[in-house]
């Protein structure tokens, strides 16, 4: 009796042995993708185009198999089971609103107004992978679509239009536009962003110009490194490789790390430089008025080897902002007082001392605007501390190690 295969779908589940009696020989390149379409269709799932076109090449290989079996291979290989399945293989980069992003408003206020970067494109592990190089910074996907979403930012757009503007994507032309500029920006940075070149500031509007100059003089080879320590306050982002390097010919190994730190809050690691080292970069860089942190453990041993450290600055230009109990720490009150650097707060004053447990009301009354921030030791803050903290560019911690509970917060420097 003639064996039947009426379909395609027959011929690759008798292939796989999903049905009949007849052991076929496959071959090992062929045998996964063969398998697994094999028990798609077992599963009534219907073909696509292109499966359908793939597996009638593929299965060209075993002709003579079926037809040594009695089965009607020609007749078979071009039917099918089930209609084609359609797949959406349209693939395109568009804006779009919050709405669209969500389906519904999202709870959160501050979204609903948000403009997004829609990626659209059929599964493909190979795209899926290119996602990776993305940053996930305000990004939303809907489990089971193929749709992403990331907010409509000058970062995003670069990143996701670099990902995919040579991968045959329909881009939205606002978006190319936007990205071509980008990226024209960062390869001429000194023609937009804020830069320091030939002892000129450049792309700042007038008033930072005429600010920088009041504070550290006309840009020049004896300070243009004192330019680069405020690089993160003032948004500044390009400097002449050669000029800054000239600048910091006769500056300490250390001064020279600070000043390319990458974040506000930084780590000196104590067994690399010795507090002397410390104070010297302080000094080059004119980081005063100076805000001191002391730790609760031994406020009184960190006072005096800080306070002495900084011989150099008068007493009456220091000044400690709290007291400890008397019964217990009296050692402590009666040091600051026999140095005299229990002094009010004025325009002269060089380096104050607080603790990390209160943040002094006196010091929020006053105008006193600190350059600099020191934790002598890589402590949790108190919360108003922290808070205080973030408005100050510079914030050094003397320690051996990075706090656990700090470590996102804190830089290392470079080696």
């Amino acid at each position: 009796m003639k064996n039947v295969a009426n379909t395609i779908e027959d011929l690759l589940e008798i292939l796989a042995g999903l049905q009949g009696h007849c052991k076929m020989q496959i071959n090992s390149s062929d045998a996964n993708i063969m398998h697994s379409i094999a028990r798609q269709v077992f599963k009534e799932t219907a073909l696509t185009d292109r499966q359908f076109a793939l597996m009638k090449e593929k299965l060209q290989v075993y002709r003579d198999q079926f037809t040594a079996l009695d089965y009607d291979f020609d007749k078979a290989v071009e039917t099918l089971r089930q209609p084609l399945r359609h797949i959406d293989r349209s693939k395109y980069i568009k804006i779009v609103d919050t709405l669209d992003v969500y389906g519904e408003l999202p709870y959160e206020a501050h979204k609903k107004k948000w403009k997004w970067i829609k990626v659209r494109f059929p599964f493909s592990k190979k795209t899926i992978l290119l996602l990776d190089n993305i940053p996930k910074k305000d990004y939303h996907h809907n489990k089971g679509s193929h749709e992403h979403c990331y907010k409509l930012t000058e970062q995003n757009i670069y990143n996701v239009i670099k990902c995919f503007k040579d991968k045959e994507f329909e881009i939205d032309p606002l978006l190319i536009e936007t990205f071509n500029l980008i990226s024209k920006i960062n390869n001429e940075k000194q023609n937009f962003v804020p830069s320091v070149l030939g002892n000129k500031i450049l792309n700042c509007n007038s008033r930072t110009v005429t600010h920088l100059i009041s504070e550290l003089g006309e840009p020049a080879k004896h300070n243009l490194f004192r330019y680069k320590d405020r690089s993160l306050v003032y948004g500044i982002h390009y400097f002449d490789s050669t000029e800054l390097e000239n600048s910091v010919d006769n500056v300490s190994t250390l001064t020279k790390k600070i000043i390319n730190r990458s974040k506000s809050n930084f780590l000196v690691n104590s067994n690399d430089y010795d507090f002397s080292s410390v104070v010297n970069s302080f000094v080059e860089l004119n980081r005063f008025p100076l805000l001191v942190i002391l730790g609760s453990n031994n406020p009184l041993e960190e006072l005096e080897f800080i306070h002495q450290s900084f011989s150099n600055i008068d007493n009456l230009h220091q000044s400690v902002l709290f007291r400890l109990d008397n019964n217990d720490n009296k050692s402590f009150n009666d040091y600051i007082k026999n140095n005299n650097i229990n002094n009010s707060l004025d325009k002269d004053t060089k380096v104050v001392y607080i603790s990390t447990e209160k943040l002094p009301k006196t010091l929020l009354k006053s105008n006193v605007k600190f350059e600099a921030a020191l934790l002598a030791q890589s402590h949790r803050t108190n919360s108003k501390i922290k808070l205080f903290l973030n408005n100050i560019d510079f914030v050094m911690h003397y320690d051996s190690d990075i706090s656990p509970m700090m470590r996102n917060d804190i830089c290392q420097l470079a080696n």
